[in-house]
């Protein structure tokens, strides 16, 4: 398995999905958008990509789903895993909100909230920007995790060609995940940027770091 999104070290701890290797399709070369969002949500679903070999392999698969603040929130976790994060997602006409359930890592208590992951109302290079704050206790000390998220649409496609196959109607997406940590006094800086199909969902994920990028591509998905 390997992870997109790493886990902080310390306690600044933030969005793991569950990664699994597997392979499930019969799409023909070309993909037509069966739904109108951009990234479907219902549980069941599943989108399976590979990175630089056959064996690097990572999947997003929906679980259950969760509610907060009265909104309904997909599950990217598999409960039965005790090293993922418990991070859902919402969808509101384009604009993709990221819960935070509150949990215990590492022997850390953190509370919950939610932020801006995606917002496809944007026009292509205008930026947004949410913030939220979750409080912590650990053996060490109390604090706060404040994230700032930052990001924009950086193009709009017909049309886009991954691993041979043809995906209609593609957004690309970048945001910069900051998150300061008010007990070490550390700040940690990571970028994503989505590629996302219109009725399929990520085609693409690149996730940058100081020290490295990871770039994944969609083989396969299962829709329900």
């Amino acid at each position: 398995m390997k992870s997109n999104f790493n886990l902080f070290l310390t306690i600044i701890i933030f969005n793991v999905f569950t990664l699994i290797s597997c392979s499930d399709s019969d799409e023909p070369n070309a993909i037509f958008p069966i739904e109108q969002s951009y990234w479907p949500f219902k549980t069941g679903n599943e989108w399976n990509l590979q990175g630089a070999t056959s064996e690097d392999n990572m999947a997003y698969e929906i679980f259950h789903k969760v509610s907060f603040e009265g909104k309904e929130y997909y599950s990217f976790i598999d409960q039965n895993d005790e090293y993922s994060y418990p991070v859902a997602v919402n969808e509101d006409k384009g604009v993709f909100k990221m819960y935070y359930a509150p949990h215990n890592q590492q022997g850390v208590n953190i509370g919950g909230g939610s932020i801006t992951y995606i917002n496809l109302q944007k026009a292509v290079n205008e930026v947004w920007t949410d913030n939220m704050t979750l409080t912590f206790t650990s053996n060490h000390g109390s604090g706060t995790l404040a994230y700032t998220f930052t990001g924009k649409i950086t193009e709009k496609k017909e049309a886009e060609i991954i691993n041979g196959k043809t995906y209609k109607d593609v957004i690309k997406t970048v945001v910069e995940h900051k998150i300061f940590n008010s007990l070490t006094k550390i700040t940690t800086i990571v970028e994503e940027e989505t590629w996302l199909s219109k009725g399929v969902g990520p085609i693409r994920t690149i996730t940058r770091g100081d020290d490295f990028e990871d770039v994944y591509s969609l083989v396969t998905y299962t829709l329900k």
